[in-house]
C-alpha cells in the first residue's frame, strides 16, 4: 500500500492493497451457463485472493462479457470499474439492484440480497442477512470470511481474529485469513505474533508477492530495516507491478533518510508501469522527506502552492509544509492548514466516511499539537499529540511509523516540559518497537520539532 492513507485523502476512501479484506478461493458454486465464463471468474478469484487488482478487475470483466447474465461476476466487475470509471460501475450497479436473483445459489443470494440492503441504507436488514445466512450455513467460509471482516470492521479485533483462526480450520488455504491475523496483531502491538502468521502465509504461498510485502510492512515498522528491503525486493521479485513493495521501499528510505535511494525506487517503479498518480504521491513523500531531514523550511513554504500540497493530494507533504510553517512563525499559512484539514474532517463526516473522519481527525491534531508545541503550550500540545495518537494505530505500515513519530514528538514536547521521568517511560516503549527511529532521535539531541528545555 503504499501511500500514507490515513492523511492522503483519496486513499481514505479504499481498501488498503496490502490489508485484503476480502477472500475469494477456488472451488466454489456460482451460476453461469458459460463454461468460459466460470473459468475466467474462478482466474479472477484466484488473483483477487493474491491481491492482484489489475488481474482479477480483467478476469471479472471478461466472465461478465462473456456472460452478461452472470451476476456474481457483474458484480465483482463492477465493484473494481468503480475505482476507474464511477458512471460506468453505477450503471452496472443499477442493473443489478433489479436483477432476478431466484434461480441463483443460497451464497449468491446472499451476496446480491446483502449489498442491496447496504446500498438502500438498510443496515439493520444487512445484518439480518449475514446472521441468517450463517445460522443456516456455519461452515460456510464466504460468510465466515464477510463476518470477520464486518467485525474487524468494527473495531471489534479479538472477535475478527477469533473468526479467522475459525476460518482457517475450515479452510486452511484460505491464505488472505493469515494476512488479516498478521496486522490485527499488528494493531494490537503484538509484533511478535504478527510475524509468525505473517510467516505462516508466506509459507503456504511463497509465490505470491503479498506475503512478502506484509512482512516487509512488519519489518519497517518495528525497525528492521535490512529485512524489510529483502523482503520488499522478493515481493516485486515475485511480481514486478505490485506497487505497494514500491511504496514501502520508498517509505522505509524516506523515514532512514536516504533521499537517493528513495528516488531510485521511484524511477524503477516508474519504469515497471506504475500509475501515474501512485508516482506522484510517492514523488512527494520522497522530496518532503528530504527537505524536512535538512530543515529547508523556506524552501518548503516556498512550495506551499505545490500539487503536493494542494487539496491534501499528500498528506506527509502537508503536514511538513505545516511544521515548517510553525517553525518560521508562518502563522497564517499554520492556520489555513488547520482550516484545510477541519474542512476534509467535516465533509467526511457527512459524507459517512467513519474511517476517512478518524484518519484526518488524527491530521488535525497532530497539527494542533505542532503549533501548541512550538508556541510552548506543552500541556495542550500533548493532548493533541495524544488525541492523534489514539485515532493512528499499527494497521500499516504508513499508518505504523507516522503513529511512531507522532509518539516522538510528544516525547520531545513532555522534555520540554519538564516531565523527563515520563518522557523516557514513553521513549522505552517506542524503542521496544523501533529502536532504530529511537537512536536517529537521541543523534537529533532529542530535537525533531526543536523545542527548548523546560
Amino acid at each position: 500500500m503504499k501511500r500514507w492513507i490515513w492523511i492522503a485523502l483519496p486513499a481514505l476512501l479504499v481498501v488498503a492493497a496490502g490489508v485484503t479484506l476480502v477472500a475469494v478461493p477456488r472451488g466454489s458454486e456460482w451460476t453461469t451457463s458459460s463454461p468460459e465464463a466460470l473459468a475466467e471468474f474462478e482466474a479472477g478469484a484466484d488473483a483477487q485472493n493474491k491481491v492482484y487488482v489489475v488481474e482479477a478487475q480483467e478476469h471479472f470483466k471478461r466472465a461478465y462479457e462473456l456472460d452478461p447474465d452472470f451476476v456474481i461476476a457483474k458484480w465483482r466487475y463492477a465493484g473494481y470499474l468503480r475505482a476507474d470509471d464511477r458512471e460506468g460501475a453505477e450503471r452496472l450497479f443499477e442493473e443489478l439492484m433489479s436483477a432476478e436473483i431466484s434461480k441463483l445459489t443460497p451464497r449468491e443470494k446472499f451476496f446480491i440480497e446483502r449489498w442491496r440492503a447496504n446500498r438502500e441504507g438498510r443496515t439493520d436488514d444487512a445484518a439480518r442477512l449475514l446472521e441468517e445466512y450463517h445460522t443456516n450455513y456455519p461452515s460456510d467460509p464466504y460468510i465466515l470470511s464477510v463476518r470477520a471482516n464486518r467485525a474487524w470492521n468494527q473495531g471489534e479485533l479479538e472477535e475478527a481474529a477469533h473468526l479467522y483462526q475459525r476460518l482457517l480450520k475450515i479452510d486452511p488455504n484460505w491464505v488472505t485469513a493469515y494476512n488479516a491475523l498478521g496486522y490485527i496483531s499488528m494493531m494490537q502491538g503484538r509484533f511478535t505474533e504478527s510475524e509468525e502468521h505473517f510467516k505462516s502465509y508466506r509459507f503456504i504461498a511463497p509465490d505470491q508477492a503479498n506475503p512478502h510485502d506484509s512482512l516487509g510492512e512488519l519489518f519497517i515498522t518495528t525497525g528492521r530495516y535490512g529485512e524489510a528491503e529483502a523482503s520488499l525486493e522478493m515481493a516485486i521479485e515475485t511480481k514486478s507491478d505490485f506497487w505497494a513493495s514500491y511504496e514501502h521501499l520508498a517509505i522505509m528510505y524516506a523515514y532512514m533518510g536516504y533521499a537517493e535511494s528513495a528516488r531510485a525506487v521511484i524511477e524503477r517503479a516508474q519504469a515497471a508501469g506504475m500509475p501515474e498518480s501512485t508516482v506522484f504521491e510517492t514523488e512527494c513523500l520522497a522530496r518532503y522527506s528530504e527537505m524536512a531531514d535538512r530543515g529547508a523550511w523556506r524552501q518548503i513554504l516556498d512550495d506551499r502552492n505545490s500539487e503536493c500540497v494542494t487539496g491534501f493530494r499528500s498528506g506527509y507533504a502537508v503536514i511538513v509544509t505545516h511544521r515548517a510553517a510553525c517553525r518560521t512563525g508562518e502563522w497564517e499559512t499554520v492556520q489555513a492548514l488547520e482550516d484545510e484539514a477541519a474542512g476534509y474532517v467535516l465533509d467526511a463526516e457527512e459524507a459517512g466516511n467513519g474511517r476517512g473522519m478518524a484518519a484526518l481527525r488524527a491530521v488535525l491534531h497532530h497539527m494542533q499539537g505542532v503549533r501548541l508545541a512550538t508556541l510552548g503550550d506543552y500541556a495542550a500540545a500533548e493532548e493533541r499529540f495524544r488525541a492523534a495518537d489514539d485515532r493512528l494505530s499499527f494497521i500499516e505500515v504508513d499508518t505504523g511509523m507516522y503513529k511512531l513519530l507522532n509518539r516522538i514528538f510528544l516525547v520531545e514536547t513532555m522534555l520540554a516540559a519538564g516531565k523527563d521521568a515520563e518522557a523516557h517511560r514513553l521513549l522505552a516503549q517506542i524503542r521496544s518497537t523501533n529502536p532504530a527511529m529511537v537512536a536517529e532521535f537521541e543523534t537529533s539531541g532529542f530535537r525533531i520539532l526543536g523545542l527548548g528545555r523546560g
